[in-house]
C-alpha cells in the first residue's frame, strides 16, 4: 500500500509516499481501508518535531491524525462493528496513520460515520469536534444556563463549538465573519 511517511522530524516538513505493507490488526483493532484524510496544522507540528515532548515517534512515521473509511476486517474483540461499515476516527496520538490506503484503528477509537456527512466532510470533523467537546466539558467544566463566547464563531472550530454549546443549554456569544452571520446563526 501507498503511505505518506517522515523518516524524521524536520523544520523542512520532508514528506515521501512509500510503499509499505498493509498492517496487521490486533484482537480489538480494525482494519479500515481509507476514504478520505484530514490535513490540518498538526501535521506540521507532529513531522517538525514541534510536539515531540508530548508525544515522541518512531520513524519511518506515517503521518495523519483523521480519517474516514470502510471496514474490511474486524479483530475477534471487536462487536460493535462489522465489515462495510463506514466510519470516522481521530487516531490516537500514539498509532496515527491516516496518511495510508488502510489503517489498523482500535475500536474505541472510531465511530459510525454519521449519514449526514459525506467521507470527506466526515474527515474533517473528528479532531475539530473533539477539541470543541473537551474545551467545554472537560476544560470550561460549563453548565447549562451557563454564557460562552466562542472567537471565530464563522470558522471551522466555532462550526463544531456552537451546535455542542448550545446542545449543553448554553448561552452562545460569538465574533465571526458578518458575511457568515446567518450560517452561523443557525448552528
Amino acid at each position: 500500500m501507498k503511505a505518506a511517511q517522515i523518516t524524521k522530524y524536520s523544520k523542512k516538513f520532508i514528506v515521501e509516499v512509500n510503499d509499505i505493507p498493509v498492517p496487521e490488526i490486533s484482537d480489538h483493532e480494525v482494519l479500515v481501508k481509507v476514504k478520505a484524510a484530514a490535513v490540518n496544522h498538526l501535521e506540521l507540528l507532529i513531522a517538525t518535531g514541534s510536539v515531540k515532548l508530548i508525544q515522541d515517534y518512531e520513524f519511518p512515521l506515517v503521518l495523519g491524525n483523521e480519517l474516514t473509511g470502510v471496514i474490511e476486517k474486524v479483530g475477534k474483540n471487536v462487536h460493535e462493528y462489522k465489515v462495510g461499515d463506514a466510519i470516522y476516527s481521530r487516531l490516537p496520538l500514539h498509532k496515527i496513520g491516516a496518511f495510508a490506503e488502510y489503517a489498523a484503528i482500535r475500536a474505541d477509537a472510531i465511530g459510525h460515520l454519521p449519514a449526514n456527512l459525506d467521507f470527506v466532510t466526515g474527515a474533517a470533523a473528528p479532531l475539530t469536534g473533539l477539541t470543541a467537546y473537551q474545551g467545554l466539558h472537560e476544560e470550561l467544566a460549563a453548565k447549562a444556563g451557563e454564557s460562552v463566547f466562542i472567537p471565530g464563531g464563522s470558522g471551522s472550530f466555532g462550526q463544531m463549538a456552537i451546535p455542542i454549546a448550545k446542545s449543553m443549554g448554553l448561552k452562545v456569544i460569538v465574533s465571526g465573519n458578518p458575511q457568515a452571520r446567518e450560517r452561523t446563526m443557525a448552528a
